[in-house]
């Protein structure tokens, strides 16, 4: 409608008449340009009645879009006052797409009818502007208010969107401060709105950073403590985005070049808030434009009285403007070498006070233990710390003699312009010597090197540690494992920690295929085997910093024997030390060990097959495994079961050694079956019942082994057994499926192959006891399963089909165990299942069981595809979907973007006039739920114009 004449009441009657759904006024709207027909629309009702927000099922709020906002906005800059008091008028909608409008409008139009939305804007301010509502928008209605001489109205919505607001008092939670705008678009925004500012801009930044600082409780009545929220005003050092950065950046490079026009009142500006922050600001932009002024050949001498001003203030007196102060004196100095006299007077009352303040903290009982040469020796140090910040070439004569004479008596200080409270290299444990000097080394160098140093205190920081050298050591070790060769009685010469070190350095090099000093490895196997628990070294450092015995050593023992015992294509261990190491694991005393074990109490979250992995006992149990089934069978064979099976009569009561049985049980199968037949019930239970150490061997078991038919048919009687024991079953390994649903993958897996039947009792008893929501568990791992796999067997393929259609039928006649069907959505992502054998099993699914349409699902592409092989199936699915979500959340957003208009235009062209009329139908139903673009969508889809890969993974 381009008609620009204005039109009488009869033809707004008559067109309102003509569109009474909301297709119909999405049409109209949408191609409606005349600006004249606002006000005879408004006047007629057409503009009262936005659709206010609902509550989806799933508790997503759904804004409905209201197609009037498209002409209102539209014709806005033509004719603004109409729309105004169309928008004036609204004032309780809670509309997003309302709010998100009238900033459109309101950046759109002369500022001076953008000033009467004002009021509207305050109304809604105490509930948000609207989650739809652009923040770029937002910024540009303000700076266009600002820019039109609306100043006043401009700076008001500034500050709502800009000025922080201090948080609800909560004293559990850290206070973050409130903005109008998130942290992204605060920073993105910022520069945007500095311009319109105009010359207003420092003053009012400097506000909303004072606002922040008291907000966020760094600055009150009793402390100031922002000065460490920024180490450097040059370089935030990170890049994380958050309000107070980006005003400190925009700030500084405002006050860059206002001190140019006016150093003092500039100054002024930022002193007068009283933090440290501002003052830190001030003495950097005054340092650079002093330096920036003199490198590029200008006179800065008018800089000068400002800078004298903040060098000789008290008020510079604080930690955290020591670097700053330093780099003012430093470019102050360049420019008139007299001027910086004002450090001496000035450091002389910093120390009197320094002084004073801890007398008084003496008085008060906060400082106890110290006396008066204490005290002078802190302010010392806090003096020195000034004095080589600002550095001797720009320190007045006597005080260049005084630094000296400090760095003489207390020694230089390497990093004088550190932030304080940076910790810039400290990692973890640090090491006193680095990898690349202990390899220099000779081995009896590096030996004596290790047994000589010692730690000289626990001091908090980066310092070295013997366990920080520990770790160094056996880096060096995994890649140069001879680096110790040829030194005898290591266990006689080094600490525990070291020892510790030198086992699990060589552990990772013969996981890399390299060779040993086999002698020495034996010998100290040995030795570590045989030595009591109690370590002859006093611990040195804080309790992570050393051993304080030889538990941990032992534990790394017995993992290297692990793995020297695993069989490898290419292994590095010759057959004659291999079986040396095998008859020290056997012979080896194990009483101890077993005692530590028996007598902790593991930490409540640890799953008995983690605590394997942290414990010496349990460890033993998986090296014996090992020993016993290296292959070629071994001439230790068995004595390696006798010592296992002595182990596995303890009474294990935290079930570590029984995860370790149960990881090993194939290998024991398979290499030691004559030996764990006749020991399987006793190992893992039966039909008749498992006991709690039975059932963890045998989730171990489910857990880190894939099916196998030999495997399945020893473990038949304990199946039974477990299924009996329902939800309850004890799982040995916490980090896999949970140990029920992991046995129906067990027994879906043996059906699928074709081993077993729905008549088997394994597969029959599952399916007939567990809970729905188990067999859904099961059955949608598997699916989970063949997720990527290229093709699929025809028979495995039909197999699986059977199974899923046998539950469809299950669920048909037990509505109530619609649980069952909840991975169906699985078998739609896996690329080797056509739509042809999916979909129909999906809509069944979908019409027997819809809330399972709550997984959180994408099918958006799959169906979208699909629908052109299978048009009618994939539109009814979409339905499905979309019906039961009405409308909203994750999945209906990724059906909506991915598979609405190619579904409903491979339904347009499929040529069959009934599902042809369904989807017409479908599409207006869903326009009416607020798709507004959805005929065009679907027309460039029919057209071939539509956009390809918009919406990809990638």
């Amino acid at each position: 409608m381009s008609d620009r004449r204005i039109p009488n009441q009869s033809q707004v009657e008559a067109a309102l008449l003509r569109i009474p759904t909301y297709q119909l006024r999405r049409v109209f709207y949408g191609g409606l340009t005349n600006p004249h027909w606002v006000r005879p629309l408004m006047e007629a009702g057409a503009f009262s009645s936005p659709p206010e927000p609902t509550v989806t099922d799933d508790r997503y709020i759904q804004d409905t879009y209201w197609p009037e906002l498209d002409y209102l906005t539209r014709v806005a800059p033509e004719a603004p006052e109409a729309v105004v008091d169309v928008l004036l008028a609204l004032e309780s909608s809670t509309n997003a797409w309302v709010r998100r409008a009238t900033f459109e409008i309101g950046a759109a139009i002369p500022a001076a009818e953008g000033t009467r939305l004002i009021p509207l804007l305050r109304a809604w301010q105490p509930t948000g502007f609207g989650w739809r509502t652009d923040p770029r928008t937002m910024v540009s209605f303000a700076a266009r208010l600002l820019n039109g001489g609306a100043r006043k109205e401009g700076r008001w919505l500034a500050n709502a969107l800009f000025k922080p607001t201090p948080p609800p008092d909560d004293p559990n939670r850290i206070r973050s401060p409130r903005f109008g705008l998130e942290d992204y678009w605060f920073e993105e925004e910022l520069p945007k709105i500095v311009p319109a500012l105009g010359e207003d801009a420092l003053k009012a930044l400097t506000g909303w950073l004072a606002d922040y600082l008291r907000a966020a409780g760094l600055v009150s009545e009793e402390h100031d403590i922002s000065g460490m929220t920024r180490p450097s005003i040059r370089d935030r050092g990170d890049s994380h985005r958050d309000p107070e950065n980006a005003l400190v950046e925009a700030i500084r490079d405002l006050a860059v070049g206002a001190v140019l026009v006016d150093a003092g009142d500039t100054v002024q500006i930022l002193l007068r808030h009283q933090s440290v922050l501002h003052r830190k600001i001030a003495m950097f932009v005054i340092a650079e434009t002093i330096r920036v002024a003199t490198s590029g050949g200008a006179d800065p001498s008018q800089l000068l009285p400002t800078a004298i001003r903040l060098l000789s203030d008290p008020e510079s007196d604080d930690e955290h403007l020591r670097i700053e102060y330093a780099d003012l004196a430093q470019a102050v100095s360049q420019v008139d070498p007299d001027a910086v006299s004002v450090i001496g007077p000035f450091l002389d009352r910093a120390y009197e006070v320094d002084l004073d303040r801890m007398r008084e903290a003496a008085r008060d009982g906060r400082l106890v233990g110290e006396g008066a040469e204490d005290f002078r020796d802190r302010a010392d140090s806090y003096r020195h710390s000034w004095l080589a910040a600002i550095g001797t070439s720009a320190l007045p004569p006597d005080l260049q003699a005084e630094l000296e004479a400090f760095d003489i008596r207390r020694g230089q200080i390497d990093n004088p312009l550190a932030p304080l409270g940076v910790v810039t290299t400290w990692t973890g444990p640090n090491a006193h010597t680095s990898q690349e000097e202990m390899g220099r080394m000779t081995p009896a160098q590096l030996v004596a090197h290790l047994a000589s140093w010692h730690d000289d205190g626990d001091i908090w920081g980066p310092r070295p540690s013997h366990e920080g050298q520990g770790r160094e050591l056996a880096g060096l070790l995994t890649a140069a494992p001879m680096a110790l060769t040829g030194v005898p009685n290591l266990v006689d010469k080094l600490r525990p920690t070291y020892l510790r070190a030198i086992l699990e350095g060589w552990e990772a090099a013969i996981k890399a295929d390299l060779e040993l000093d086999w002698e020495q490895a034996t010998r100290l196997i040995d030795d570590v085997l045989s030595h009591p628990m109690d370590s002859p070294y006093d611990i040195e450092g804080s309790e992570f910093d050393d051993d304080r015995d030889f538990r941990a050593t032992k534990k790394a023992v017995i993992g290297l024997l692990e793995e020297l015992l695993k069989h490898r294509d290419s292994d590095p261990v010759p057959v004659e030390f291999r079986r040396r190491f095998a008859q020290l694991l056997i012979k080896a005393p194990s009483d101890e060990a077993w005692d530590s074990y028996d007598s902790f109490e593991p930490r409540g979250d640890w799953d008995a097959l983690t605590l394997s992995l942290n414990y010496e006992w349990p460890k033993r149990i998986r090296a014996l495994i090992f020993a016993a089934t290296a292959e070629p069978d071994p001439s230790w064979k068995g004595d390696a079961l006798k010592a296992l099976e002595y182990e596995l009569t303890r009474d294990d009561r935290h079930g570590a050694g029984d995860a370790a049985l149960g990881e090993g049980f194939g290998r024991l199968l398979a290499r030691a079956g004559f030996w764990l037949s006749p020991r399987i019930e006793a190992m893992v239970g039966s039909q008749h019942g498992l006991t709690r150490r039975q059932q963890i061997t045998l989730t171990t078991i489910l857990a880190t082994h894939r099916y196998h038919p030999e495997l399945f048919d020893a473990l038949r009687s304990a199946m039974l057994g477990a299924i009996s024991v329902g939800e309850a079953l004890a799982a040995g390994w916490e980090g896999g499926s949970k140990p029920l649903p992991r046995l129906g993958e067990w027994l879906i897996d043996a059906v699928i192959l074709g081993h077993k039947s729905f008549d088997d009792p394994e597969v029959k008893k599952f399916f007939a006891e567990t809970p729905a929501s188990v067999r859904g568990d099961a059955l949608g791992k598997v699916a989970w399963r063949l997720l990527h796999a290229n093709s699929v067997d025809d028979t495995i393929r039909d197999q699986f089909g059977d199974i899923w259609d046998d539950r469809l039928a299950h669920v048909q006649t037990h509505p109530e165990d619609s649980a069952e069907l909840s991975g169906i959505f699985w078998l739609a992502k896996a690329v080797a299942f056509s739509p042809e054998w999916w979909l129909p099993r999906l809509r069944a699914a979908l019409t027997l069981a819809p809330e399972i349409a709550n997984e959180r699902y994408m099918l958006g592409k799959e169906l979208a595809a699909a629908s052109a092989e299978q048009p009618r199936e994939a539109l009814e699915v979409l339905r499905l979907l979309l019906d039961e979500r009405h409308g909203s959340g994750l999945t209906a957003f990724d059906l909506t973007m991915r598979a609405v208009p190619t579904v409903i235009a491979n339904a347009l062209r499929s040529g069959d006039d009934a599902l042809v009329r369904d989807a017409e139908t479908y599409m207006n139903e869903l326009g009416a739920r607020g798709s507004v673009n959805l005929d065009k969508e679907v027309q460039s889809m029919l057209d071939g114009t539509a956009a390809t890969g918009e919406y990809d993974d990638e």
